[in-house]
């Protein structure tokens, strides 16, 4: 880890901007280095959904845990009806156990008798005037019938890492009568907003809420408004997320407040595009990340840094909780060597085409968006009708569950 600047040092790029920006690349390996280790405990399987697994889950039984009837009709042995037909019924005895020649009424679900291997549905058979069962189609050994193990043997592994639990995951954990699973702990993230030159403390309140939801985190009290005491104050939950005054001018205090409570700046400036002015360093081996106070930026910083954190403390996935898909461009895309470019994009009929630039665009520009595009830091753009990849925006992403 990079040594801590000091007051000092701070004070020294305060009004002359920042001296060098860290590529993205080297913040996401500070961000992913065993700095920052999640957590794990035990949760019944009613309080499991959305959370994620630290370990696969071995069943206790085979499911169904026997052969059992898959539909309403009389369980019968398959080798006691070959050759039967509309033109060669073959005669059952109706009865309440099986045997040679009998056929036994059973309900969808419940367990195959002994000594039978299929089952017939009520259509398949009539009755004769004498009161005994003509069935009048074959079955092979199998038929109608949900064989023990077949949905899932008492071998398997339930459940995926890096994926929420599911309502049917937690409904089988419960079904297996698993007590507890071991699952990853929710990160706590405590927001600390010391208001934005331009723009609204509420707008990121209730944004980065929301984005802290969506990656598996948990928004843990109310929102700090103030300075020093804040920070040291928030220095209880996992993650720390300062928004606003993140830059380097006269007044904007974030790094070095956090450098004066006792914390460091690992890296203050980053190179991408919105959120260069972003941060990150440590307050009491808590993870403390600077965000732009301008919403875009701040989305696009929580995007790119905060919120691959908060995945992996969750457990999930590191990449961006985003669908993709491949678009060709319909106008080129102009970015800077040395800066990751997040360019927010609109569709186009087939193609899609930049909105705004990832210098200037604000946040009705990604209001707008149907997605945004990536640029790497080693490239100068993307030429009219080259296909890139884009990252979709939907209603909440992949991660957003109810936390019962």
């Amino acid at each position: 880890m990079a040594k801590a600047d000091s007051p000092s040092r701070w004070r020294d790029i305060r009004g002359i901007g920042f001296a060098e920006r860290a590529p993205l690349a080297r913040a996401w390996a500070w961000l992913d280095s065993g700095l920052f280790l999640p957590n794990r405990e035990p949760v019944r399987p009613s309080k499991t959904v959305g959370r994620v697994l630290s370990s696969y889950e071995p069943m206790r039984t085979d499911w169904p845990p026997t052969d059992r009837a898959a539909i309403d009709g009389f369980a019968v042995r398959a080798a006691d009806i070959e050759g039967a037909g509309i033109y060669n019924p073959v005669p059952l005895a109706l009865a309440n156990s099986p045997g040679t020649g009998r056929a036994v009424p059973v309900s969808a679900g419940t367990a195959m008798p002994p000594g039978t291997d299929a089952v017939l549905a009520f259509s398949a058979v009539s009755r004769s005037e004498f009161g005994r069962l003509e069935v009048l189609v074959e079955a092979a050994p199998g038929e109608g019938v949900s064989a023990r193990g077949s949905a899932l043997d008492r071998h398997a592994q339930v459940g995926e890492c890096e994926r929420p639990i599911r309502p049917q995951d937690a409904a089988l954990f419960a079904m297996q009568r698993v007590e507890n699973v071991l699952a990853f702990v929710r990160p706590e993230v405590r927001l600390v907003i010391p208001g934005p030159k331009e723009g609204d403390a509420e707008a990121l309140e209730t944004m980065l809420r929301a984005l802290v939801v969506r990656d598996g985190g948990a928004p843990s009290g109310g929102v700090f408004r103030w300075y020093g005491e804040a920070i040291a104050a928030a220095a209880e939950a996992d993650v720390i997320l300062i928004a606003g005054r993140s830059g380097a001018g006269e007044d904007d205090l974030a790094a070095g407040l956090l450098v004066e409570v006792g914390g460091e700046v690992a890296m203050h400036g980053i190179a991408m595009r919105p959120g260069a002015s972003s941060g990150l360093g440590r307050l009491r081996k808590k993870a403390v990340l600077l965000l732009p106070g301008e919403p875009l930026a701040c989305l696009t910083a929580y995007d790119m840094l905060a919120g691959r954190l908060i995945r992996r403390l969750g457990g999930f996935s590191l990449d961006l909780p985003y669908p993709r898909a491949s678009y060709p461009l319909g106008r080129k895309i102009v970015s800077a060597i040395g800066f990751t470019d997040v360019v927010p994009v609109a569709l186009a009929g087939e193609a899609i085409v930049p909105i705004a630039s990832a210098e200037s665009a604000e946040l009705p520009a990604s209001c707008r968006a149907d997605g945004f595009v990536v640029v790497p830091e080693s490239l100068e753009g993307y030429a009219e009708g080259e296909r890139v990849s884009v990252f979709l925006y939907d209603m909440f992403g992949r991660y957003l569950y109810y936390w019962p």
